[in-house]
């Protein structure tokens, strides 16, 4: 079954106004994929968008590429994956991400703790195969008010 229904006019847009206009291959930079069973499910933190958990209840590797099916018939859409996660469930979401992109072959960001050495982050990368390192505003300790916020506090 289809995540959402392609419908007709969807599919005339696209065919008369998109698919000549899109490269047979494309890159989407910045894509998350998680599962919702390795989330913790808290009250959202002010500094996060939480929009994305509102799309969708879980973003699979096989949900984010029947997605592509579905939007781009006919083209080849490369993700760079990582993971929509908590501080609490970093790891778990990270090895989904890492399983996810030695399955896929998609290229995968390392989801990074501002606390973690630059040793352990050489380790996780060039130990499991990912190609950089990802880190949101949020991790950024919460006595530091939002807009003073620097990226050495959360990266």
């Amino acid at each position: 079954m289809a995540l959402f229904e392609v419908k007709k006019l969807d599919r005339e847009i696209y065919r008369n106004e998109l698919e000549t206009f899109l490269p047979d291959r494309m890159i989407d930079v910045h894509t998350h994929v998680w599962l919702s069973h390795l989330r913790r499910r808290t009250k959202p933190i002010q500094r996060k968008v939480i929009w994305p958990s509102l799309v969708a209840k879980d973003n699979s590797l096989e949900d984010l590429q029947e997605t592509y099916r579905l939007m781009f018939p006919g083209k080849d859409v490369t993700p760079l994956i990582f993971a929509s996660t908590e501080r609490e469930t970093i790891q778990a979401c990270n090895e989904y991400v890492r399983e996810a992109a030695k399955k896929s072959g998609f290229p995968a960001l390392y989801y990074a703790r501002p606390e973690q050495t630059a040793a352990e982050l050489e380790r996780e990368i060039l130990g499991n195969g990912y190609v950089g390192i990802k880190s949101y505003l949020d991790l950024a300790p919460m006595y530091i008010p939002e807009a003073e916020v620097r990226i050495f506090d959360f990266f």
